[in-house]
């Protein structure tokens, strides 16, 4: 059974760890937001594209790649990804701030990067797990009735309606469990939901979590974004 990984946003030094612990064959399923806040975003997506040629791997899309799709689609968009850590981002990327704001638009700075972008899933499902960003609408009996902006971007309304829900495992990152008041490297888990998001990004850990038995590998993160704001 596949092997979930949580939220990387831009931390590369937790990634390569992590993956060096998990067992050497197998599919892994990625969550989505690889990119955004952390400092490593264009290494964090070259490193994926590179372990996707050496063993199975499947990406979903995150609310931050959303993001950035639509900012590279509609210049009205880019303050918004900005504001959600898309400027680092553009660091990894050697694009500068400044040139960017006077022509009000962005380039098509990761040109290269563009089929691993276009190739993200929605959602994932096997005999036994659904492996979703965000979440889904508990109220709707199957992943074909579910929207795809709130697979992206649902948070309070999925998790903890948890018992609302009677289907398959759900694993799903998106929700820090830091900001749920959770411990460090501890999950969120409700009946079938596991929320490994819990907070690289912030100083957390990155998480992967076997959907078969659930045994969680864990790397302690080097970054801290709050901390990095405000230096």
């Amino acid at each position: 059974m596949p092997i979930a990984i949580g939220d990387i946003h831009g931390c590369l030094g937790p990634l390569d760890r992590l993956i060096a612990r998990l067992p050497p064959h197998g599919e892994l399923i990625f969550l989505g937001d690889y990119i955004d806040r952390g400092p490593d975003s264009a290494a964090v997506v070259r490193y994926l594209r590179r372990l996707a040629l050496q063993r199975p791997c499947r990406f979903l899309k995150g609310n931050h790649e959303a993001l950035l799709e639509a900012a590279l689609r509609d210049p009205a968009e880019i303050p918004l990804w900005l504001q959600n850590g898309g400027d680092a981002t553009l660091r990894s990327y050697g694009v500068e701030l400044g040139a960017l704001l006077r022509a009000g638009r962005l380039p098509d700075f990761a040109a290269h990067d563009r089929p691993f972008f276009e190739a993200l899933e929605p959602y994932i499902e096997d005999d036994r797990t659904v492996f979703v960003h965000a979440g889904l609408d508990p109220r709707l009996a199957t992943m074909a009735e579910q929207v795809p902006e709130v697979l992206l971007w649902i948070r309070e309304a999925f998790f903890r309606r948890a018992r609302d829900w009677h289907g398959k495992d759900i694993v799903f990152g998106h929700t820090p469990t830091l900001s749920l008041g959770l411990p460090p490297g501890e999950i969120f888990q409700a009946h079938a939901l596991y929320g490994i998001d819990t907070g690289c990004v912030y100083g957390g850990v990155l998480t992967a979590l076997d959907s078969a038995t659930h045994r969680l590998y864990q790397e302690p993160s080097n970054f801290n974004y709050l901390r990095a704001r405000m230096a």
